[in-house]
C-alpha cells in the first residue's frame, strides 16, 4: 500500500495537469491548494511548471522533443488507467501497486499537458533532489530563491506558505529556501510587489527593502521600493502592518487599513516620534519627510493608483514626465530616453489600459507638444 506522503503528490501531480489544462473544478483547485500547504517541498516544482508553461518555454520544447513525445502518445495506454476501472497489475501499466503516480484517464487536452509536465519532471527532477538534500550544506547566497521580473513582464507566485505574491515589472524578490516558514517568513524586495499573506501568528512575515522593513501576520498590502525612484512605498489594503526604518531601527510606525507610507530613498530619514509623524490628506511633502497619508480612488476615475497596476493599468497622477519615463520603461520594456531637459518636470495625470507606448506617448503630445522617436527597443522624447 502506498503512504500518505506518496498518495498526496499522486494527486498533486493529476491536479496540477488539470489546472494547466484548465479542467479543474473549483473544488480541484481548493484541494491542490491544500495539498501544496501541506507539503511545501512541492511549491518549487509546482512554481517552475507553471511557470514555464504560461511563458510558453514548455511550447517551444514541444519541437525539440517531438520524437519522444510521438512516442508517450502512441504508448499513452502503457502510463495511464482509467479512472473507473484501475487494474494494479494489468501488463505494463504503471500503478499504485508497481510504484507509478497516475490515477486517471486524462482527455486528450490534458494527456498533453501531462505529457510535457513528465518530460520536464525527467529532466529536473534529479537537480531538484539533490538541491533538496544539500541545502543545509549550501553557503547562504546559494540557498536563496529569486523571483525575477524583466521590464515588459507582470509575474505571480505561491510562496511556500501559501502567501500570493504578485511582481511588478523589473521586480525581484528572494528568500532563503531552507528557512522560509521555519520561525519566521521573511523576503527581500527590490521594485514593486503586491502581497496577500496567508495569515500565522505564530510565524510573522516579513519583507526587507532598502528603507524599510515591513512585518505582518496575514494582510494584503502593496509595497513600491525601486532603487531607482525617489520614494519608497507601503500602501495598505487591509488589516493593519508593522513599518520599522532602516536606519531608525527604533522607529516603528503602525499602518491602519486603507493608509501608506512615503519615505525618502536618498536622504537620511529624520527621528520622528508616532504622534508626530505627518498623516497629510494631500499630496506627499517634499522630501526627506515621512508621509503616512489615506489611501483614496481618483473621484473622476475611483482608481486606487497605487494598486492600479495588478488591474492591469498604467496610471499616473500629477506625476513628472521623468518620473512617467521610468514607469513606461518597465511597463513596456523600451529604454526611455528625455532628451530635452526642459520636458522633465511637466506634470501629466493618465489612465491607459491596452494602449501601446506610442498611444501613450500620442496622448501626452495633446496637452505639452513634443517630439518622439519610437526604436525596436528605445523610445526618444526631445
Amino acid at each position: 500500500m502506498p503512504d500518505q506522503n506518496s498518495s498526496s503528490q499522486n494527486q498533486f501531480w493529476n491536479l496540477l495537469s488539470k489546472k494547466l489544462s484548465k479542467e479543474a473544478t473549483p473544488e480541484e483547485l481548493q484541494e491542490l491548494h491544500s495539498i501544496l500547504l501541506n507539503n511545501p517541498a512541492l511549491h518549487p516544482q509546482a512554481d517552475m511548471l507553471t511557470e514555464m508553461w504560461q511563458q510558453g518555454i514548455v511550447n517551444n520544447s514541444i519541437g525539440s522533443e517531438a520524437a519522444y513525445m510521438r512516442h508517450i502518445m502512441k504508448h499513452k495506454d502503457e502510463f495511464f488507467v482509467e479512472e473507473n476501472h484501475i487494474e494494479p497489475n494489468s501488463g505494463d501499466a504503471v500503478s499504485e501497486a508497481n510504484g507509478g503516480f497516475i490515477r486517471s484517464l486524462f482527455s486528450k487536452r490534458r494527456l498533453t499537458v501531462f505529457a510535457i509536465l513528465v518530460l520536464l519532471i525527467l529532466g529536473t527532477a534529479a537537480i531538484y533532489l539533490f538541491t533538496q538534500k544539500s541545502d543545509a550544506n549550501l553557503p547562504a547566497e546559494e540557498r536563496i530563491s529569486s523571483i525575477v521580473t524583466k521590464n515588459g513582464n507582470r509575474t505571480k507566485v505561491v510562496l511556500p506558505d501559501g502567501s500570493q505574491v504578485w511582481l511588478n515589472a523589473g521586480s525581484k524578490l528572494d528568500y532563503d529556501h531552507s528557512t522560509f516558514n521555519k520561525e519566521l517568513r521573511e523576503v527581500s524586495l527590490n521594485g514593486e510587489a503586491y502581497f496577500d499573506v496567508t495569515k500565522n501568528h505564530e510565524k510573522p512575515f516579513i519583507i526587507h527593502t532598502k528603507k524599510m522593513d515591513i512585518k505582518v501576520l496575514g494582510t494584503v498590502f502593496n509595497v513600491r521600493t525601486y532603487s531607482d525612484e525617489k520614494i519608497s512605498e507601503a500602501a495598505l489594503i487591509s488589516g493593519s502592518i508593522e513599518v520599522t526604518l532602516k536606519d531608525r531601527k527604533d522607529q516603528k510606525i503602525i499602518l491602519k487599513s486603507n493608509e501608506k507610507i512615503s519615505i525618502a530613498n536618498e536622504e537620511p530619514t529624520p527621528a520622528i516620534e508616532e504622534d508626530k509623524v505627518i498623516r497629510a490628506k494631500t499630496s506627499p511633502l517634499p522630501i526627506p519627510q515621512i508621509v503616512v497619508e489615506e489611501l483614496k480612488p481618483n473621484p473622476s476615475s475611483n482608481i486606487i493608483g497605487e494598486i492600479a497596476w495588478t488591474q492591469n493599468k498604467l496610471y499616473f497622477e500629477d506625476e513628472s514626465l521623468e518620473d512617467i519615463g521610468l514607469r513606461m520603461e518597465r511597463w513596456f520594456g523600451k529604454k526611455v530616453t528625455i532628451a530635452n531637459e526642459s520636458l522633465k518636470n511637466i506634470h501629466y495625470t493618465g489612465n491607459f489600459e491596452n494602449e501601446s507606448l506610442e498611444e501613450v506617448l500620442s496622448y501626452l503630445q495633446l496637452s505639452k507638444s513634443f517630439n518622439f522617436r519610437l526604436g525596436n527597443d528605445n523610445v526618444v522624447i526631445y
